[in-house]
């Protein structure tokens, strides 16, 4: 399986795993996209996939922890693609759940 297909594979499994409540083994595949991608290099997909672990963390309400993957998913993105995008909007609107979720 080529490296995009496995981090693919990896995400939507996590993902999977996450809507069945089953958080251990969410945070444990989304670690590892996360993992995988930064080995490939590829910015903009780990800013997104670390997204996604961030609202794993925040159902589970590690919102200190949360807040910490949606902050670097932003600055990632800010410095990839900007903030004039969708995929930003996304990630701020986590980022201030997670962060009203810690008051």
């Amino acid at each position: 399986m080529c490296a995009a297909r496995e981090i693919g594979a990896l995400s939507k499994a996590g993902m999977a795993a996450m809507a069945e409540g089953n958080y251990m083994n969410a945070e444990f595949m989304m670690h590892q996209a996360i993992r995988r991608a930064e080995q490939l290099g590829v910015d903009t997909y780990t800013a997104k996939l670390k997204n996604n672990f961030g609202i794993i963390l925040n159902l589970q309400g590690k919102t200190n922890e949360a807040a910490s993957y949606f902050d670097e998913a932003l600055t990632t993105i800010t410095r990839t693609i900007g903030t004039e995008n969708k995929l930003y909007r996304v990630i701020e609107a986590n980022l201030h759940d997670a962060r009203v979720g810690q008051a």
